[in-house]
């Protein structure tokens, strides 16, 4: 476990001196892994400790390497960081890679039988049923990784739960057990091919080992729930949701993830890439459209519109195709890996949107779109623009997450988090509205809707499927802007306050801070980043006192708990989140809690206020304590909600 948990072999595996022996001789044949050169079975039958030796630890041994095999070429095969997730480093020697996994199935049922049969009597029971349980569950792990990318044949749990099970076993029998420090030796890097010089051994508890293996084998059976293909969109939630979870997910399932979801140009082994984008267009922008009218990849005259029509789509799915698939597997990384990776993908999408656009009105032609005519909205025709508007819903969505990636991994200085917080309001006041131009042109096509057509009642029900999607994206989006505009006003109060001041940075300026702080949007075009001067004048909001302030917050806490119970009363069907139901309501229920957390806390410095009267000379440090509670442990302790950042505010009692 240390090893998965990042840690190189050297240190770990590889300083076993019974693994040591096993690999010496670079075995290719199970027969050419032994613990001695002479092997004489007479010799074994009569001591049973050589007995166990051989024929239990043996297996165990060699499946252990086996497994580790299994995992080691599935993280290698993917992006996989070293210096951040795992160390995939052999050091020239072999994990019995060209030795079946079968031939190792048949030597853990040996080693079972010889538990089972074996006519010495000297192993009392509980000993013989503890070795057994460690050989079943050797056996149950190495036929989990052996599957691999074979779940997709086979969706099936059932091994990540007999893992489960034994492992509650090896819990209750591990004060059977005895520690053999003269087991381990770190001289054994001296043989291995490495330039490092030796380093001690990682010595974790078992504890700690059982509670990541019980988190391997759960993330496992949980991973199987991707393969139930239901939308796009149900694929982002439940990738993003999953990847939430604290502590993450370990390197071997996100390494599965990311072959699961795009292995030779095929997502979770049944759809085409290009079949995955079209189904997310369908879904935000273009319900029962003719853009994607299957009868569009029928028509082979080069005059007919439907062959121009899927000639500029495919256009667009082969640029499109890998941005869009890039997105899921950037969410497979690390948390701070994913959002490195947003902030260069951003610049994908800023250029894919403007050609996006102009495909867009390539096919205007071809569809023969009615632009809107209003002229209290613009003076020009409006048009959809579809697929530019699909990818610029997407760039704003990644601009979002990379901003609350902020305040999850803690990149922001305590002065800083006010105007992160009004940035993303911004940001998210963008897509709302972003949103209810998709809308407006999706309900006009709802509304166009011939009643004569016969596959009428299907088209309405997929543009009322897509209008659901889009009125709970704005409702979560009006949530989030709600939640970060009461934040701001919140922390302005406290900076009002001088309970958060900037500290002295001599070798800089702000507007240098701020130059470098939004790196990642200053390539972006649309939404353009403001100028400091007015952000600077946004943030300060000179014009509202300190009451005026919090009694804002307070407002918008109270809708936006309103926002919450209604996003919690949807169906999963509406909300996207059927194959991660469980995770997506307690995230929501996390959310709930840091706004009722900020809530009370604007309560209380309110109180405080009112009861000792508004002023801006008094000392409020000697009446009120503030402490910013940021620390958010890898197990999810420590805070409400990683992307809120909540003050706890405390009555000093004179």
């Amino acid at each position: 476990m240390a090893w998965h948990q990042g840690n190189p072999l050297s240190q770990t595996l590889f300083t076993s001196l019974y693994i040591d022996k096993l690999l010496s001789a670079s075995p290719k044949a199970l027969k050419d892994a032994h613990f001695t050169h002479q092997c004489d079975p007479a010799i074994h039958r009569k001591d049973i400790s050589m007995s166990l030796l051989h024929n239990v630890l043996r297996a165990y041994c060699l499946a252990l390497l086996k497994c580790c095999d299994f995992v080691h070429r599935r993280i290698e095969a993917e992006h996989c960081y070293e210096e951040e997730d795992f160390v995939t480093h052999l050091y020239n020697r072999s994990l019995l890679t060209n030795i079946p996994e079968t031939e190792l199935f048949a030597l853990l049922d040996e080693a079972l039988w010889w538990l089972e049969k074996n006519e010495v009597g000297t192993i009392p029971d509980h000993l013989r049923n503890a070795l057994k349980a460690r050989l079943q569950f050797r056996k149950a792990f190495l036929g989990a990784v052996s599957k691999d990318l074979g779940i997709i044949k086979d969706p099936s749990t059932i091994e990540w739960e007999i893992c489960a099970k034994h492992l509650q076993l090896i819990n209750d029998s591990h004060r059977l057990g005895k520690p053999v420090e003269r087991s381990f030796s770190v001289k054994i890097q001296r043989k291995l091919a490495s330039t490092v010089p030796p380093r001690p051994m990682v010595n974790i508890s078992f504890e700690n080992a059982l509670t990541h293996l019980k988190r391997l084998c759960q993330d496992g059976a949980d991973l199987v729930a991707v393969l139930d293909f239901r939308g796009s969109n149900d694929l982002m939630t439940f990738i993003w949701t999953f990847q939430s979870r604290k502590p993450q997910p370990s390197v071997y399932v996100r390494a599965l993830l990311q072959t699961l979801l795009c292995s030779e140009d095929v997502v979770l082994g049944k759809i085409s890439v290009k079949q995955l984008l079209y189904y997310g267009l369908a879904e935000i922008v273009l319900p029962a459209d003719i853009l994607l009218d299957s009868q569009n990849w029928e028509a082979e005259h080069p005059r007919d519109r439907r062959f121009q029509i899927r000639k500029r789509m495919d256009e667009f799915a082969t640029r499109a195709g890998h941005s869009y698939i890039d997105i899921f597997r950037a969410i497979c990384q690390n948390r701070s890996r994913i959002r490195r990776t947003l902030c260069h993908t951003l610049r994908d999408w800023e250029s894919l949107q403007m050609d996006a656009e102009e495909l867009d009105n390539e096919l205007r032609p071809f569809t023969g779109e009615e632009p809107i005519v209003d002229p209290t909205i613009s003076p020009e025709p409006i048009f959809a623009f579809p697929l530019s508007s699909w990818a610029y819903y997407h760039k704003l969505k990644q601009m979002e997450w990379v901003i609350q990636l902020g305040f999850e991994l803690q990149i922001y200085q305590p002065d800083e988090l006010l105007g992160m917080y009004c940035y993303l309001q911004q940001i998210v006041q963008t897509r709302i509205q972003h949103l209810e131009r998709i809308r407006g042109f999706v309900a006009r096509k709802l509304n166009q809707l011939p009643p004569t057509i016969e596959d009428a009642q299907a088209q309405k029900e997929e543009i009322t499927r897509s209008l659901a999607f889009l009125n709970f994206s704005m409702l979560e989006a009006s949530a989030t802007q709600t939640f970060s505009g009461a934040m701001s006003s919140f922390y302005s109060a406290l900076h009002e306050l001088h309970f958060i001041d900037s500290p002295p940075r001599p070798y800089s300026t702000d507007a240098l801070r701020y130059e470098i702080r939004m790196k990642p949007f200053l390539q972006i075009g649309l939404p353009e980043l403001i100028p400091y001067e007015d952000f600077r004048a946004f943030i300060i909001q000179p014009q509202d006192s300190v009451p005026g302030l919090l009694s804002t917050a307070a407002s918008a806490i109270a809708r936006l708990r309103k926002d919450y119970e209604l996003m919690g009363k949807m169906d999963s069907t509406t909300t996207r989140s059927a194959l991660c139901q469980e995770w997506w309501m307690k995230n929501l229920k996390d959310s709930l809690r840091a706004s009722i957390a900020t809530g009370i806390a604007i309560a209380t410095l309110l109180k405080v206020i009112e009861a000792t009267g508004w002023s801006t000379d008094k000392d409020w440090h000697s009446t009120v304590g503030v402490d910013l509670m940021q620390e958010l442990s890898a197990e999810g302790q420590g805070g409400y909600h990683p992307f809120w950042v909540v003050p706890k505010v405390i009555e000093r009692v004179k």
